[in-house]
Formats: structure tokens, sequence, C-alpha cells
């Protein structure tokens, strides 16, 4: 089964700091925003375990994934064209959220915030592998591909649901679990699938915000 590990990636103050409102012109916040961006570089260590399954059927909000049935809810559709579907499970590892807790144990609270932020930007930064993967796939069968569905990210679609995914994947490559409410340590991991096939018109992977059930408050939208 497929591991890319510690591959290269670059985070961006700005991207952080974007998320920082009017805060974000604090002189204080910056010099801390690009000390959280130097110390994320540092700690976060990206891995990914992926593979391919074929779609054997979609139908009354279910998906047939390889051997998992999978219960998608009422977006299901959005797989409906898939041929196959790459599962992915990524993580940036434990060494940046023991510092989050660090320092907010500490008080350091800003500081454990922007950290823990600039996490979450690392955590995206280490799903680009699994995006361009599939690109080139489609790319080179003449396929189209389908949005990216994580579960508690698509609405219908419940955490309940991850480990009947995350099964598919061998999780102890990249040493990480899955507890069974669905959680996923360490918590800068995440899992998710892309379709793959002939009618489907996109070239590139998008994303299910619009579906999200926090897409009017996530600060990640987009």
């Amino acid at each position: 089964m497929p591991v890319i590990a510690n591959f290269p990636f670059v985070l961006s103050v700005d991207e952080l700091l974007r998320h920082q409102g009017r805060a974000a012109e604090r002189p204080e916040v910056k010099v801390l925003a690009q000390r959280a961006i130097d110390e994320a570089q540092r700690l976060a260590a990206p891995a990914v375990v992926y593979e391919w399954f074929p779609v054997r059927a979609v139908e009354g909000g279910t998906a047939q994934i390889g051997d998992a049935l999978l219960h998608l809810g009422p977006h299901a559709d959005l797989l409906a064209f898939a041929c196959e579907a790459l599962v992915s499970v990524c993580t940036i590892g434990k060494a940046l959220e023991e510092r989050v807790q660090t320092l907010s144990a500490d008080n350091r609270l800003l500081e454990s915030y922007l950290l823990d932020t600039a996490g979450v930007i690392a955590l995206g930064a280490a799903g680009e592998p699994i995006s361009r993967i599939v690109e080139d796939e489609a790319a080179r069968r003449g396929w189209g591909i389908s949005r990216a569905l994580s579960p508690g990210s698509l609405a219908g679609w419940t955490i309940s649901d991850q480990k009947a995914l995350c099964a598919l994947v061998d999780l102890t490559a990249i040493n990480v679990t899955v507890t069974a409410a669905g959680i996923l340590s360490p918590h800068k991991s995440g899992s998710g699938l892309i379709g793959i096939g002939p009618d489907y018109t996109a070239r590139h992977t998008g994303s299910t915000c619009q579906f999200c059930e926090l897409r009017q408050t996530c600060q990640f939208r987009h």
C-alpha cells in the first residue's frame, strides 16, 4: 500500500494571518504568527497512506467502495459518476499538537492558538500530494474528478463512518489510529476519498465546503 512521508512543504505566514481578522494588524500578532509558522514547519511530519478501490454501487445514500459500505447520506450522488475512488488518510504527526498542549498549559494561549491554526494549514498541505495523484491518474485516462469527500465534513456523512473508511488503508504505516467513535489520533489527521470516472467534467479536485454543516462559520471555508 503506497505511503508518502516526510515530503517537503512550505507554509505561508500570510495564510495564517488571513484567518486572524483585524487582530492580524497588530505587530505582536504578526511576530507570533511568523514564530508559529516556523515552529509548525519544524514540527510537522507529513505522511499519507492511500489506495485505489472500485466504486461498485452508489444508491440510497450509500456507496460501496471496495469491500466497505459507506453511508454518505444525501450527497452520496457526488460519487454517482465514479468508477474508482482513491481513499487516503494523512497526518502531520503528534509533535505539533503536543507543543500546542504545552503552550496552553503554560497559559501562552495566543501562541497555542496560532500554532494550532498553523497545524490545520499544515494538514491541508499534507493532503496536497493526494490531489496531484488523483489529477494525474484522471488525466492519464481522460477522465474527470469528483469533489474530495470526508466523513464529518460532508453534511450527512457522519464521523461514525470514519472507522469503516479507514479500514480500507493501513493506518499503522503512518502511525495513526481511529477510535470506535471515529476520532483519528493524532488529531491533526484526516481521511477522505476522491472519485474518478469518464462522466465527470472537473479536471481538478474540488472541495465540499458548500455541503458542509459548518460552511457558515468555518474560517477555512473556500
